[in-house]
Protein backbone atom coordinates (compact mmCIF):
# COMPACT_ATOMS: atom_id res chain seq x y z
CA UNK A 1 0.00 0.00 0.00
CA UNK A 2 2.79 2.16 0.54
CA UNK A 3 4.04 2.05 -3.00
CA UNK A 4 0.60 2.31 -4.15
CA UNK A 5 0.62 5.84 -1.99
CA UNK A 6 3.62 7.00 -3.11
CA UNK A 7 2.84 6.84 -6.53
CA UNK A 8 -0.30 9.22 -5.97
CA UNK A 9 1.87 11.86 -4.70
CA UNK A 10 3.32 14.67 -6.16
CA UNK A 11 6.73 14.72 -7.61
CA UNK A 12 8.19 17.04 -5.29
CA UNK A 13 6.12 15.02 -2.25
CA UNK A 14 7.74 11.62 -3.39
CA UNK A 15 11.21 12.88 -3.76
CA UNK A 16 10.98 14.23 -0.23
CA UNK A 17 9.67 11.23 1.48
CA UNK A 18 12.43 8.71 -0.53
CA UNK A 19 15.15 11.25 1.09
CA UNK A 20 13.31 10.71 4.37
CA UNK A 21 13.39 7.36 3.79
CA UNK A 22 17.21 7.40 3.35
CA UNK A 23 18.33 9.69 6.22
CA UNK A 24 16.22 8.51 9.49
CA UNK A 25 17.20 4.97 10.45
CA UNK A 26 13.70 4.08 10.56
CA UNK A 27 13.44 5.28 7.05
CA UNK A 28 16.44 2.96 6.13
CA UNK A 29 14.89 -0.25 7.66
CA UNK A 30 11.31 0.53 5.64
CA UNK A 31 13.37 0.85 2.67
CA UNK A 32 15.21 -2.32 2.70
CA UNK A 33 11.86 -4.27 3.78
CA UNK A 34 10.53 -3.10 0.40
CA UNK A 35 13.48 -4.29 -1.18
CA UNK A 36 15.13 -1.21 -2.00
CA UNK A 37 18.96 -1.09 -1.03
CA UNK A 38 20.34 1.52 0.98
CA UNK A 39 23.18 2.85 -1.83
CA UNK A 40 20.41 3.72 -4.40
CA UNK A 41 19.68 7.20 -3.15
CA UNK A 42 23.06 9.21 -2.84
CA UNK A 43 24.24 12.79 -1.34
CA UNK A 44 23.82 15.04 -4.70
CA UNK A 45 26.87 15.21 -6.32
CA UNK A 46 28.37 11.94 -5.10
CA UNK A 47 27.95 9.10 -7.84
CA UNK A 48 26.41 6.28 -6.79
CA UNK A 49 28.76 3.70 -7.40
CA UNK A 50 31.22 5.77 -5.52
CA UNK A 51 29.19 5.70 -2.40
CA UNK A 52 28.80 1.64 -2.85
CA UNK A 53 32.51 1.13 -3.15
CA UNK A 54 33.20 3.52 0.15
CA UNK A 55 30.42 1.54 2.05
CA UNK A 56 31.63 -1.96 1.14
CA UNK A 57 35.17 -0.99 1.38
CA UNK A 58 34.61 0.30 5.06
CA UNK A 59 32.46 -2.87 6.05
CA UNK A 60 35.21 -5.28 4.60
CA UNK A 61 37.86 -3.32 6.40
CA UNK A 62 36.18 -2.60 10.17
CA UNK A 63 35.49 -6.48 9.97
CA UNK A 64 38.80 -7.80 9.10
CA UNK A 65 40.46 -9.06 12.41
CA UNK A 66 44.33 -8.51 12.12
CA UNK A 67 47.09 -10.18 14.71
CA UNK A 68 49.25 -8.05 17.21
CA UNK A 69 53.02 -9.24 16.33
CA UNK A 70 56.30 -8.24 18.43
CA UNK A 71 57.61 -8.79 21.71
CA UNK A 72 57.67 -5.02 23.74
CA UNK A 73 60.00 -6.14 26.18
CA UNK A 74 62.67 -7.62 23.46
CA UNK A 75 61.94 -4.94 21.09
CA UNK A 76 63.00 -2.06 23.30
CA UNK A 77 66.11 -3.58 24.76
CA UNK A 78 67.10 -4.32 21.16
CA UNK A 79 66.27 -0.32 19.86
CA UNK A 80 67.41 1.02 22.81
CA UNK A 81 70.46 -1.02 22.56
CA UNK A 82 70.75 -0.20 18.45
CA UNK A 83 70.68 3.41 18.86
CA UNK A 84 73.45 3.37 22.38
CA UNK A 85 75.80 1.70 19.94
CA UNK A 86 75.03 3.44 16.98
CA UNK A 87 73.70 6.62 17.14
CA UNK A 88 74.95 7.84 20.62
CA UNK A 89 74.57 11.70 19.95
CA UNK A 90 70.66 10.65 19.03
CA UNK A 91 70.49 8.74 22.27
CA UNK A 92 71.92 11.02 24.39
CA UNK A 93 68.51 13.32 23.38
CA UNK A 94 66.52 11.22 25.82
CA UNK A 95 68.74 10.26 28.41
CA UNK A 96 70.09 6.88 26.66
CA UNK A 97 73.57 6.39 28.00
CA UNK A 98 76.66 5.30 25.70
CA UNK A 99 76.65 1.56 25.49
CA UNK A 100 80.52 2.01 26.01
CA UNK A 101 79.68 2.99 29.36
CA UNK A 102 81.36 -0.13 31.13
CA UNK A 103 81.60 -0.55 35.01
CA UNK A 104 81.64 1.50 38.37
CA UNK A 105 83.23 -0.05 41.77
CA UNK A 106 80.98 -0.33 44.49
CA UNK A 107 82.57 -2.08 47.50
CA UNK A 108 84.99 -3.90 45.29
CA UNK A 109 82.20 -5.32 42.79
CA UNK A 110 81.79 -4.65 39.43
CA UNK A 111 78.02 -3.49 38.58
CA UNK A 112 77.35 -2.57 35.13
CA UNK A 113 75.96 1.05 34.30
CA UNK A 114 72.83 1.10 32.67
CA UNK A 115 72.42 0.96 29.42
CA UNK A 116 69.68 3.73 29.49
CA UNK A 117 67.27 5.23 31.64
CA UNK A 118 64.38 4.46 29.45
CA UNK A 119 65.27 0.46 29.77
CA UNK A 120 65.95 1.21 33.51
CA UNK A 121 62.25 2.10 33.69
CA UNK A 122 60.72 -0.22 32.31
CA UNK A 123 62.60 -3.26 34.76
CA UNK A 124 64.09 -5.02 31.88
CA UNK A 125 66.39 -7.29 32.84
CA UNK A 126 68.97 -9.94 31.58
CA UNK A 127 70.49 -10.58 27.95
CA UNK A 128 68.25 -9.80 24.86
CA UNK A 129 66.53 -12.64 23.14
CA UNK A 130 68.06 -12.63 20.15
CA UNK A 131 66.41 -15.88 18.87
CA UNK A 132 63.10 -14.04 19.23
CA UNK A 133 64.09 -10.88 16.97
CA UNK A 134 64.73 -11.44 13.62
CA UNK A 135 65.09 -8.22 12.02
CA UNK A 136 62.77 -8.29 8.43
CA UNK A 137 59.97 -8.23 7.88
CA UNK A 138 57.07 -10.89 7.27
CA UNK A 139 56.59 -12.21 3.84
CA UNK A 140 53.46 -13.21 2.25
CA UNK A 141 53.88 -17.05 3.55
CA UNK A 142 55.01 -16.04 6.93
CA UNK A 143 52.45 -13.61 7.90
CA UNK A 144 49.48 -14.94 9.48
CA UNK A 145 47.03 -12.23 7.92
CA UNK A 146 48.39 -12.42 4.35
CA UNK A 147 47.97 -8.91 3.63
CA UNK A 148 46.65 -8.30 0.40
CA UNK A 149 46.64 -5.08 -2.30
CA UNK A 150 42.63 -5.08 -1.30
CA UNK A 151 43.50 -4.60 2.04
CA UNK A 152 46.02 -2.05 1.29
CA UNK A 153 43.71 -0.25 -0.63
CA UNK A 154 40.68 -0.14 2.05
CA UNK A 155 43.57 1.41 4.53
CA UNK A 156 42.93 4.68 2.09
CA UNK A 157 39.68 4.72 4.04
CA UNK A 158 40.61 4.88 7.03
CA UNK A 159 40.04 8.31 8.88
CA UNK A 160 43.21 10.38 8.55
CA UNK A 161 42.25 13.10 11.81
CA UNK A 162 43.57 11.03 14.44
CA UNK A 163 44.93 13.39 16.71
CA UNK A 164 43.39 11.37 20.09
CA UNK A 165 45.96 8.60 19.20
CA UNK A 166 49.45 11.02 19.24
CA UNK A 167 51.06 12.33 22.22
CA UNK A 168 51.69 16.08 22.57
CA UNK A 169 54.95 16.90 22.84
CA UNK A 170 56.57 20.31 24.39
CA UNK A 171 58.80 21.99 21.81
CA UNK A 172 61.94 22.21 22.54
CA UNK A 173 65.24 25.24 22.26
CA UNK A 174 66.41 25.42 18.81
CA UNK A 175 69.89 24.28 20.26
CA UNK A 176 71.39 22.28 22.93
CA UNK A 177 74.73 22.49 24.52
CA UNK A 178 75.14 25.45 21.34
CA UNK A 179 74.43 22.94 18.34
CA UNK A 180 71.45 23.11 16.69
CA UNK A 181 68.98 20.33 16.91
CA UNK A 182 66.47 21.21 14.05
CA UNK A 183 67.41 20.13 10.32
CA UNK A 184 67.47 23.06 7.62
CA UNK A 185 63.99 21.44 6.69
CA UNK A 186 62.31 22.06 10.02
CA UNK A 187 62.77 18.64 10.93
CA UNK A 188 63.64 18.28 15.08
CA UNK A 189 65.88 16.07 16.14
CA UNK A 190 64.68 16.26 20.11
CA UNK A 191 61.18 15.90 19.31
CA UNK A 192 61.43 13.23 17.37
CA UNK A 193 63.08 11.16 19.37
CA UNK A 194 61.26 11.42 22.18
CA UNK A 195 58.52 10.40 19.76
CA UNK A 196 59.99 7.34 19.12
CA UNK A 197 61.37 6.69 22.39
CA UNK A 198 57.59 6.69 23.49
CA UNK A 199 56.19 4.77 20.96
CA UNK A 200 59.48 1.75 20.59
CA UNK A 201 58.00 -1.28 21.66
CA UNK A 202 54.76 -0.60 20.21
CA UNK A 203 52.98 -3.79 18.68
CA UNK A 204 52.67 -4.10 14.71
CA UNK A 205 48.94 -4.34 13.63
CA UNK A 206 48.38 -3.48 10.26
CA UNK A 207 45.52 -0.17 9.80
CA UNK A 208 46.55 0.52 13.64
CA UNK A 209 46.53 3.98 14.83
CA UNK A 210 47.05 3.81 18.46
CA UNK A 211 48.73 2.01 21.59
CA UNK A 212 47.37 -1.34 20.98
CA UNK A 213 48.84 -1.76 17.61
CA UNK A 214 50.42 1.09 14.94
CA UNK A 215 51.48 0.11 11.31
CA UNK A 216 54.36 1.02 9.40
CA UNK A 217 52.84 4.50 7.63
CA UNK A 218 50.58 5.33 10.70
CA UNK A 219 53.82 5.31 12.95
CA UNK A 220 55.65 7.79 9.94
CA UNK A 221 52.53 9.75 10.49
CA UNK A 222 53.07 9.78 14.18
CA UNK A 223 56.71 11.22 14.07
CA UNK A 224 55.86 14.16 11.27
CA UNK A 225 52.35 15.09 13.49
CA UNK A 226 54.62 15.52 16.34
CA UNK A 227 56.14 17.98 14.62
CA UNK A 228 52.70 19.47 13.29
CA UNK A 229 52.90 17.64 9.80
CA UNK A 230 50.55 15.87 8.42
CA UNK A 231 51.79 13.12 6.21
CA UNK A 232 49.50 10.80 3.86
CA UNK A 233 48.09 7.73 5.30
CA UNK A 234 50.00 5.30 3.45
CA UNK A 235 53.52 4.46 2.74
CA UNK A 236 52.05 4.72 -1.05
CA UNK A 237 51.01 8.06 -0.61
CA UNK A 238 53.78 9.35 1.47
CA UNK A 239 55.90 8.00 -1.11
CA UNK A 240 54.24 10.54 -3.73
CA UNK A 241 54.23 13.14 -1.54
CA UNK A 242 57.64 13.27 -0.78
CA UNK A 243 60.73 14.82 -2.91
CA UNK A 244 62.78 12.04 -3.88
CA UNK A 245 66.56 11.88 -2.05
CA UNK A 246 69.36 9.92 -3.47
CA UNK A 247 70.91 7.21 -0.66
CA UNK A 248 74.24 8.91 -0.06
CA UNK A 249 72.36 12.46 0.69
CA UNK A 250 70.05 11.24 2.96
CA UNK A 251 69.80 12.92 6.40
CA UNK A 252 67.80 13.09 9.88
CA UNK A 253 63.89 12.65 9.10
CA UNK A 254 63.88 11.47 6.01
CA UNK A 255 61.54 8.66 5.08
CA UNK A 256 62.97 5.80 3.43
CA UNK A 257 60.70 2.89 1.26
CA UNK A 258 60.89 -0.69 0.51
CA UNK A 259 59.58 -3.08 -1.46
CA UNK A 260 58.29 -6.13 1.18
CA UNK A 261 54.89 -7.57 -0.37
CA UNK A 262 54.23 -9.03 -4.19
CA UNK A 263 51.24 -7.16 -4.57
CA UNK A 264 51.92 -3.65 -3.53
CA UNK A 265 55.17 -2.15 -4.61
CA UNK A 266 55.64 0.35 -1.89
CA UNK A 267 54.64 -1.64 1.15
CA UNK A 268 57.03 -0.45 4.23
CA UNK A 269 58.14 2.62 5.09
CA UNK A 270 60.58 4.19 8.34
CA UNK A 271 62.38 7.00 9.22
CA UNK A 272 66.15 7.71 8.57
CA UNK A 273 67.74 8.37 12.01
CA UNK A 274 71.93 8.66 10.28
CA UNK A 275 74.79 6.09 10.33
CA UNK A 276 72.35 4.06 8.06
CA UNK A 277 69.87 3.49 10.87
CA UNK A 278 66.12 3.61 10.72
CA UNK A 279 63.31 3.84 13.03
CA UNK A 280 59.56 1.65 11.94
CA UNK A 281 56.70 -0.46 12.88
CA UNK A 282 58.12 -3.74 11.84
CA UNK A 283 55.46 -6.33 11.09
CA UNK A 284 57.49 -8.85 11.98
CA UNK A 285 59.02 -6.81 15.61
CA UNK A 286 56.81 -3.74 16.01
CA UNK A 287 57.84 -0.48 16.31
CA UNK A 288 61.70 -0.79 16.50
CA UNK A 289 65.29 0.45 15.08
CA UNK A 290 67.28 -1.71 12.42
CA UNK A 291 70.29 -0.89 10.02
CA UNK A 292 69.50 -0.34 5.87
CA UNK A 293 72.86 -2.22 5.64
CA UNK A 294 71.34 -5.95 6.87
CA UNK A 295 71.23 -8.17 4.12
CA UNK A 296 66.92 -7.95 4.17
CA UNK A 297 66.64 -4.14 4.06
CA UNK A 298 69.59 -3.27 2.40
CA UNK A 299 67.91 -5.87 -0.90
CA UNK A 300 64.58 -4.19 -0.21
CA UNK A 301 65.11 -0.60 -0.16
CA UNK A 302 63.71 1.05 -2.91
CA UNK A 303 64.19 4.91 -2.00
CA UNK A 304 63.74 8.00 -0.08
CA UNK A 305 61.96 10.98 0.54
CA UNK A 306 62.12 14.35 2.17
CA UNK A 307 59.45 16.54 3.24
CA UNK A 308 59.35 20.08 4.00
CA UNK A 309 58.57 20.76 7.48
CA UNK A 310 58.76 24.33 7.85
CA UNK A 311 56.14 25.19 4.50
CA UNK A 312 53.85 22.28 6.63
CA UNK A 313 53.62 22.80 9.91
CA UNK A 314 50.74 23.23 11.32
CA UNK A 315 48.80 23.83 8.13
CA UNK A 316 46.82 20.04 8.20
CA UNK A 317 48.22 19.80 4.56
CA UNK A 318 51.06 17.67 2.83
CA UNK A 319 53.62 20.11 1.07
CA UNK A 320 57.43 19.56 -0.35
CA UNK A 321 60.66 21.16 -1.57
CA UNK A 322 63.78 19.98 -3.02
CA UNK A 323 66.56 18.18 -0.86
CA UNK A 324 68.21 20.27 1.53
CA UNK A 325 71.75 19.81 3.23
CA UNK A 326 71.99 18.41 6.72
CA UNK A 327 73.77 16.72 9.25
CA UNK A 328 73.11 13.29 9.67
Amino acid sequence: MTRTLSLRLPPAATMFLALALIVTPAGSNLALAHGKPKATKTVKGQSKNKARGKTASRSHHSHRTYTLRGNPEVTKQVATELLAEKLPDLASLVGIQPATDVVNVVNGEAAAAPVAKFVASTGITGERTLDAYQDSELNDEEDPDKITAEDEQNLQELPTDINSFYKEFTKYMATLNGESTIMDNGVDKVVVMETLMDWVGTRYLFGGMGRNGIDCSAFTGTIYRSMNYKLPRTAAAQWDAGQPVAHEELQFGDLVFFHTRQAVYVSHVGMYLGNNMFAHASSRNGVTVSSLETEYYATHIIGARRYDVNAGAGAGTVTASAPTGGDN
